[in-house]
């Protein structure tokens, strides 16, 4: 009885850990863990340069699945509160405070990446690159190109106005890349020359976090000027010749 107890508490319960990336006024890599007793630990860890923050908490409710963890002590206050599928895909928001008066909060994503088996694989970079989209945000999408260096983005969408918005990675990962790990990449848009001059002048725009799956998806979240996009993106077209992942 003791073991079936156990074993419907954590299914219930989503036990395991999930990854992914949090934006806002703050962004970077978050982790969280629930046990099998819905014990939940978090940590999240600036890509901005504002530090790591972890905390403690518990599964409130198990069907629907909510969360939530906090550490009330400065200069790591964090709160967060989540919900979101069990063994899947859990969302909410985040508050940060590096001190006591200044707050840094916005929303993260995360993804079940197994109870500590998984297992990360090196990207082939002719595999990842091409063409990458969401399909809930058709007519919008990615380049990608591996270098033998770097990973360069390039991003073909609207601004919030309607607007043509190009953007480019100005900061980007050394290859090589591997599955399972989430990279942040710097994005910039030019801001002035014409047709005739083009000139080489880049403003920031926001910053590009992204977690390849597999070489034909990824997750990604772009956050920046014009908003924030969650991303589940597929690969559209890759170099002619290449297989499906060599």
């Amino acid at each position: 009885m003791a073991a079936g107890i156990s074993q419907i508490a954590t299914a219930q319960t989503g036990a395991g850990t999930y990854t992914g990336s949090y934006s806002g006024a703050d962004h970077g890599s978050m982790t969280l863990s629930i046990d099998q007793n819905g014990a939940v630990s978090c940590s999240l860890s600036s890509a901005a340069g504002n530090g790591k923050y972890t905390g403690k908490g518990g599964v409130v409710s198990q069907s629907p699945l909510v969360f939530s963890c906090r550490n009330g002590d400065f200069p790591n206050y964090l709160s967060l509160t989540g919900s979101g599928t069990a063994g899947g895909t859990l969302t909410g928001q985040y508050i940060i405070a590096p001190t006591a008066t200044d707050r840094l909060q916005g929303n993260f994503t995360v993804s079940a990446s197994g109870s500590g088996g998984g297992t990360t694989s090196q990207l082939d970079p002719k595999a990842i690159t091409g063409l990458w989209y969401d399909p809930a945000y058709n007519g919008t999408g990615f380049n990608f190109l591996m270098t033998d260096a770097n990973f360069i983005a390039t991003y073909y969408g609207r601004n919030s106005s309607g607007g043509l918005l190009w953007l480019i990675s100005t900061e980007a990962p050394s290859a090589p890349l591997q599955t399972g790990t989430e990279y942040a990449l710097t994005l910039g848009a030019t801001t002035s020359g014409t047709f005739s001059t083009p000139a080489y002048q880049m403003a920031n725009w926001g910053h590009l976090n992204i977690t390849f799956t597999s070489c034909t998806t990824a997750k990604a979240t772009l956050n920046g000027l014009d908003g924030v996009q969650y991303l589940n993106l597929q690969r559209l077209g890759n170099v002619g010749g290449v297989g499906a992942c060599q």
